[in-house]
């Protein structure tokens, strides 16, 4: 008797669990497919466009136009669109709404700058890691012998400190290559991409001179497998070095 019981009573629950769990599916279909449909008709609804990477001027047009208000909802720094441009809007495009709601529209102010760190007096690497956690990278870097000045030491940047520059932007360095030299002494440097080399001929002692092109399938493209002076030579500082460089095609 006290199972039969208890399988009545289980079975009453799970009757009354199904039938809220109906319940609750019906009122929702009907609040999407009548109440909601009718209330957006009764309350004229609208769609509204897309405004992101519009003019502001423009996309305040297209406002008005549909029944709706533009408002500025601030500004914000964007890399990708210049200044005056939408670069967020609330609502999103394609929400109903209804007529003469307010649409916030949030404007680019372009690119954000960024300040120019002071790089002089810093050896070549740490300037490098500074460059980068700015967001900013390392363009043309040149060597001078300077007298008593010590080596790897920035003796000059370009943009100047606390300028600003767009990110992404190059900073070129004059890096000392310490007291001049007499004599320089020539480093090996077959194999290696010819950024590398022009920097390693300089901070040598010697200056890069002409460079011809050969098409080759054994290396990669802008790597030097040729040098006009021997690994080793020992000869005057300010040398010029030809180099032989590897392409994909002739240059033109």
């Amino acid at each position: 008797m006290k199972d039969l019981l208890n399988k009545i009573f289980t079975r009453d629950r799970i009757i009354i669990i199904v039938a809220i769990f109906l319940a609750v599916l019906s009122i929702v279909l009907l609040f999407d497919q009548i109440l909601m449909p009718w209330y957006t008709k009764h309350g004229e609804a609208l769609t509204v466009p897309n405004l992101i990477a519009q003019r502001y001027e423009t996309a305040k047009d297209i406002l008005e136009q549909q029944g709706l208000k533009a408002v500025k909802g601030g500004e914000k720094y964007d890399a990708n669109l210049p200044f005056g441009y939408v670069v967020e809007q609330n609502p999103s495009g394609n929400r109903l709404v209804k007529k003469g709601r307010r649409v916030y529209l949030t404007i680019s102010v372009g690119e954000k700058d960024v300040q120019v760190p002071n790089l002089v007096g810093l050896s070549e690497n740490n300037a490098k890691e500074i460059i980068k956690s700015y967001s900013l990278r390392l363009g043309q870097v040149d060597y001078q012998y300077v007298v008593n000045e010590v080596a790897d030491i920035v003796i000059e940047q370009s943009p100047a400190k606390k300028s600003f520059i767009k990110i992404n932007s190059e900073i070129d360095l004059i890096v000392s290559l310490g007291e001049p030299k007499e004599n320089a002494t020539m480093p090996f440097v077959i194999g290696k991409t010819i950024e590398t080399v022009k920097r390693e001929i300089q901070k040598a002692g010697f200056r890069v001179g002409r460079i011809t092109y050969k098409i080759s399938d054994e290396f990669l493209p802008q790597t030097v497998i040729q040098q006009s002076i021997n690994a080793g030579t020992i000869t005057e500082h300010g040398a010029e070095v030809n180099l032989m460089v590897t392409v994909l095609t002739l240059p033109e």
